[in-house]
């Protein structure tokens, strides 16, 4: 009695694994790059509008927010892979970013990926195939269908486009064993389409949308938008909050990008000026050097930027005096209080910055007896 009823929980032992197992093939397999815009359950419920390709003449789907926020593009993705006719049909879901960065890609219950010999993807091969679709620096765009595979042997009578030989210009670009499926999926990620979901989120561009780029994970998310920013974009608080938190940042590339977005007309405002400047001091020589370029294009030279640079004139070196000096030149900044602060620069040992200080007063038409006479000095 007790061996039989250990067969028995044994045998529905083995039957739940089956089970589990057969369910977990069913379930849908999907991989998933770092979103621009991450969901949550606060989103929902999601709307979804379309677009029509009018290159492939294909729908384009795009999941918003409630709110009216888009978190990402998709298109479904049917038909053959291979030359022989004898393949499984591609049925597969690919997804974009907003920006046009490859997303992921979705694989519906039941639905699986195989290789020429009909076998089924594994795992290690999912993961192989979404690191390759993610690289769109590959140049598969500029690979013919036909030189996927090696051409047929004559004299071994062997044809290599049933038998799925890879050809080795290629093979590091693809699965393998699944040349024409990487290749298909690639091109449809990686070609016009990209261009299209990239320029429909630009006609939805606010400062709201913006902003919420620029928190991406991804830096190419930030350069997307940072890029995008013109004249007629209100830098609001949270946007302009955003700005100087990428220029303060360590990656250069950025900080550079963050400063070019910035427009003349946004430099109206002399409380973004100041607070450009007030990172003047804790960032590397260069991005100073493109702060002061920019402050170059304001309107006018704020104030309390002219008073708080003039409290750094004795800590910096010729460069940096030179650039400075420079921006005052721009804006006309001659006062009385700039101009005794730069003569005192003149008693530097170092010539090379004493000079700055002299070339820049001299160029002035200053009416004041203590400093005509300093010059005259240091002339002499």
């Amino acid at each position: 009695m007790i061996k039989f009823r250990f067969f028995t929980v044994a045998i529905i032992g083995l039957l739940g694994m089956v089970l589990t197992s057969f369910l977990q093939e069913k379930e849908s397999i999907k991989y998933w790059e770092v979103a621009t815009i991450e969901s949550s359950a606060a989103d929902e419920p999601l709307i979804v509008e379309t677009y029509k390709d009018t290159v492939t003449n294909e729908t384009i789907f795009l999941r918003k927010t409630k709110d009216d926020l888009p978190l990402h593009y998709y298109k479904k993705v049917t038909g053959e892979v291979c030359m022989d006719q004898e393949c499984r049909l591609l049925n597969i879901v690919v997804y974009w970013n907003i920006t046009g960065r490859y997303l992921g890609f979705e694989l519906l219950k039941g639905e699986f990926l195989s290789k020429y010999d009909h076998e089924p993807f594994s795992k290690s091969e999912y993961q192989r195939l979404h690191q390759l679709l993610a690289d769109s620096s590959m140049p598969l765009d500029v690979v013919s269908f036909e030189k996927l595979v090696e051409q047929p042997n004559k004299e071994q009578g062997t044809a290599d486009a049933v038998s799925g030989a890879t050809s080795k210009g290629v093979a590091d670009m693809v699965v393998k064993g699944a040349a024409y499926t990487t290749y298909k999926l690639w091109n449809v990620i990686n070609g016009p389409t990209m261009d299209l979901v990239s320029e429909l989120t630009e006609k939805q561009l606010t400062p709201l949308l913006i902003n919420r780029i620029l928190q991406s994970p991804d830096n190419s998310d930030k350069l997307w938008a940072l890029n995008r920013i013109g004249s007629a974009t209100e830098l609001t608080p949270d946007l302009e909050t955003s700005l100087l938190e990428i220029v303060s940042s360590d990656d250069f590339y950025l900080a550079y990008s963050a400063i070019q977005a910035v427009e003349p007309v946004h430099l109206k405002a002399t409380d973004l000026q100041e607070h450009l400047f007030s990172m003047y001091a804790n960032v590397n020589h260069s991005i100073q050097k493109e702060l002061l370029k920019k402050l170059g294009q304001a309107p006018e030279l704020s104030l309390e930027v002219v008073n708080a640079s003039r409290d750094l004139l004795h800590q910096l070196n010729g460069q940096q005096l030179d650039d400075l000096l420079k921006l005052y030149s721009k804006h006309g900044v001659n006062d009385l209080e700039t101009c005794r602060s730069v003569v005192r620069i003149l008693e530097n040992k170092n010539k090379f910055i004493s000079k700055k200080a002299y070339d820049f007063l001299i160029g002035l038409q200053i009416d004041d007896a203590t400093i005509m006479e300093r010059l005259n000095a240091y002339n002499r």
